[in-house]
C-alpha cells in the first residue's frame, strides 16, 4: 500500500517522529544535523542533500554556493534492506 502525505501525516501514519535530530527517514541517526546558534532550532536538511549525489559530482565540490569553505566527502546513508527496517521500526 503507498501513501503520499506532507510530514505531520507521515509522522502519524508511520509512527517516525518528524522534529528534532533524527528527522530524516532517510538518514535516521547518520544525519548532518545541526542546532541553529540564535534560535537554538534543529537543521537537518541544509547542505545534507550533497551526500546522495556521485562521488564525481561538481557540486560536492563546490564550496562557494553550499555550506561555505566546505567539500562533501561523505557518502549517503546506507540503504536497508526489509527485513533490516522491520528490525529498526518494530
Amino acid at each position: 500500500m503507498w501513501t503520499i502525505n506532507d510530514f505531520p501525516a507521515y509522522q502519524m501514519v508511520s509512527g517516525w517522529s518528524t522534529h528534532g535530530k533524527l528527522a530524516c527517514p532517510y538518514c535516521m541517526e547518520n544525519n548532518k544535523a545541526f542546532t541553529l546558534t540564535n534560535r537554538g532550532k534543529t537543521s537537518f536538511y541544509f547542505y545534507c542533500q550533497r551526500r546522495f549525489f556521485p562521488t564525481d559530482h561538481k557540486y560536492r565540490k563546490n564550496i562557494y554556493d553550499f555550506f561555505i569553505g566546505r567539500v562533501e566527502k561523505d557518502g549517503a546513508p546506507p540503504c536497508f534492506s526489509g527485513e533490516e527496517l522491520y528490525d529498526v521500526v518494530s
